[in-house]
């Protein structure tokens, strides 16, 4: 507890109508980009049966996706995705939610952070507020996917608070390490958790004693490390190789401009992007990179101050630092230079430090702690609107790529993802803009070109269609939604003996694939074989019981068959699984439509 006053009873609950006013429009919000391969095709996190696979396989590795970013091992992330479809089933509602919840947690023990750092509550509860509604923590709590960093941060921060009453028990002392931990299994980030450790005793600490009592207070965090590391290495088979690699004075050039970049957009957050359109300095001259490290410069001395002061807010100035090291291993977290998400626990640092600034304007006249007062509440005020305002951007794909695209026109990916989200509109012309451009800018970007070929399949252009689905498996040919694509193609189009066997063939390579097994459903059902068709429908059930598009097979089959209310159940299970518009969308609308004017008449 504070050693100045007694905690007032309204602290929690404010925090909690803050995280609500500036982040609740996320609740709203629909299943966006990662969270579709993550989640929504993910048949791990479905599935009870085969949970100890999701424990230890790479965090994009499933049946069906290849594991893009081998360095990743987030066993702890993929379980959450699993309990919340276990309550929630395939609603995005639920896991928002947990995000919600997950945020307010991080933000109560930030608040518990400044309180045992015998902050007045008062300025405990500024820096926890400042936290709460940060515009830069959108991208963590309104996107699912970035659960990873609110789940990360709760153990470390969890880990830290029970660190530091190491002396009131072993029970303290274990919770820590357990904390940690789960930590290092949520996302990698943690792994600096060690050095804060070392960092804090060292700092806290006095006389000769001072380095032997940080290492051993650091030790058993960098024990528990190393058995990470290797049990990590187990999983993913190797540490993974980076998307690139950059030579000395372009790291450096380029770790300068990051870090400053960051530092701004926790001063200022202005001109926030869900994907920054930066590329990598090769030059320590770039305007940019100097200004960024005019930036770093000042920030240098601002620490060198509070070290002479023999100032406790140093530890928060050094936390801020070390948490963002991770973010300077360019190329190990593919093409992505810089996020949003990656400053959720190097903000927390930074929040501490405002609290310990509104701790001393506590101190001060009361007519200047009141303008300190006033001056925080309008930062409140302006962060909870520009963060309720990000948050919609966030709702849906739509919403999220055609922002994105303002600020990046070049990017092949964004082309690629906002045509999913108009083909998800069935806005076919829209999309096949969109995908024809990503090809056009990333000639052998495999995804792209499958999808040019599923919008080009979709307006009639079957030729051109399967053309780009080869080109997509020249270039990828492992791509199973391209050779579920392309063999139904051949099927539909007549060659059906070659269809069926690249269709097979794939089903043979990928068991658990739902697409693939749907495409050869579908395939047999487009030849008359329906018994056979179900065979391999009931294979889907047995794999992902919520794939929307068995259901919508099944509709067809019984209402071909003349078995209309079997047909209407299961049309409007694939209505409440897909929704949306579209010719299938109304189809399924029609049998239901038509079952009921029989049940009526």
């Amino acid at each position: 507890m504070s050693g100045h006053r007694k905690t007032p009873r309204w602290i929690i609950p404010a925090l909690g109508a803050l995280v609500l006013l500036s982040l609740g429009v996320s609740l709203g919000g629909e299943f966006v980009w990662d969270d579709r391969p993550l989640i929504v095709e993910n048949v791990l996190v479905k599935n009870a049966d085969r949970l100890d696979e999701m424990l230890t396989r790479g965090f994009w590795e499933s049946d069906d996706n290849h594991d893009r970013f081998r360095a990743f091992y987030r066993p702890l992330i993929s379980l959450s995705y699993f309990v919340d479809h276990a309550i929630w089933g395939p609603k995005p509602f639920g896991f928002h939610l947990t995000n919600l919840l997950l945020h307010f947690a991080c933000c109560l023990l930030v608040l518990r952070l400044g309180l045992d750092e015998r902050l007045d509550p008062r300025a405990a509860f500024a820096g926890a507020a400042l936290f709460a509604v940060h515009p830069v923590h959108v991208e963590s709590v309104a996107w699912i996917s970035g659960r990873t960093d609110l789940i990360a941060s709760a153990f470390v921060f969890g880990a830290f608070v029970c660190h530091t009453r190491r002396a009131n028990g072993r029970s303290f002392r274990l919770a820590s390490w357990l904390l940690f931990a789960a930590a290092l299994y949520s996302k990698e980030v943690a792994a600096t958790f060690p050095a804060i450790v070392f960092a804090s005793n060292w700092l806290k600490g006095q006389g000769r004693g001072r380095l032997r009592g940080a290492l051993a207070a650091a030790a058993p965090f960098f024990a528990i490390l190393g058995v990470y590391m290797i049990s990590r290495s187990s999983a993913l088979g190797g540490a993974g190789e980076p998307a690139y690699t950059l030579e000395p004075v372009a790291w450096i050039a380029t770790g300068i401009f990051v870090v400053g970049r960051y530092i701004t957009l926790l001063l200022l957050p202005l001109g926030l992007d869900a994907h920054y359109p930066y590329s990598t300095f090769e030059t320590l001259i770039d305007p940019r990179v100097m200004v960024a490290a005019v930036i770093l410069v000042v920030l240098g001395f601002a620490a060198w101050r509070l070290a002479r002061a023999k100032s406790p807010a140093l530890l928060w100035f050094v936390w801020v630092g070390l948490t963002l090291t991770p973010m300077l291993a360019f190329g190990y977290f593919g093409d992505v230079l810089l996020a949003d998400r990656f400053l959720y626990l190097p903000s927390a640092g930074a929040a501490l430090l405002a609290a310990y600034g509104v701790h001393a304007a506590i101190r001060l006249e009361r007519s200047q702690a009141r303008l300190v007062s006033a001056a925080v509440g309008l930062a409140l005020v302006v962060l909870g609107a520009m963060a309720a305002s990000r948050s919609r951007v966030w709702v849906d794909d739509h919403r999220l790529f055609t922002k994105m695209l303002e600020t990046s026109p070049n990017s092949a990916l964004v082309h690629n993802n906002l045509g999913l989200a108009l083909y998800q509109r069935e806005d076919l012309p829209g999309a096949v803009d969109r995908f024809r451009s990503a090809t056009e800018l990333a000639p052998e970007y495999a995804l792209a070109h499958n999808n040019l070929a599923a919008a080009l399949h979709r307006t009639g252009r079957k030729q051109e269609a399967l053309s780009h689905y080869r080109q997509a498996l020249a270039f990828a040919p492992g791509l199973v939604i391209a050779a579920a694509n392309a063999g139904h193609l051949l099927v539909e189009s007549g060659s059906t003996d070659e269809g069926l066997a690249l269709l097979r063939k794939t089903a043979d390579r990928h068991p658990h694939a739902p697409v693939v097994l749907y495409a050869l459903a579908d395939a047999l059902y487009l030849i008359g074989d329906s018994d056979g068709a179900l065979v391999w429908l009931d294979r889907i059930r047995t794999v992902d019981p919520d794939y929307p598009e068995r259901f919508y097979l099944l509709g067809k089959i019984y209402f071909q068959a003349d078995r209309l209310d079997q047909a209407a159940e299961e049309m409007t299970r694939f209505l409440e699984l897909r929704g949306g518009v579209g010719m299938r969308a109304d189809f399924a609308r029609d049998v239901v439509r038509r079952a009921r004017t029989r049940a009526a008449s």
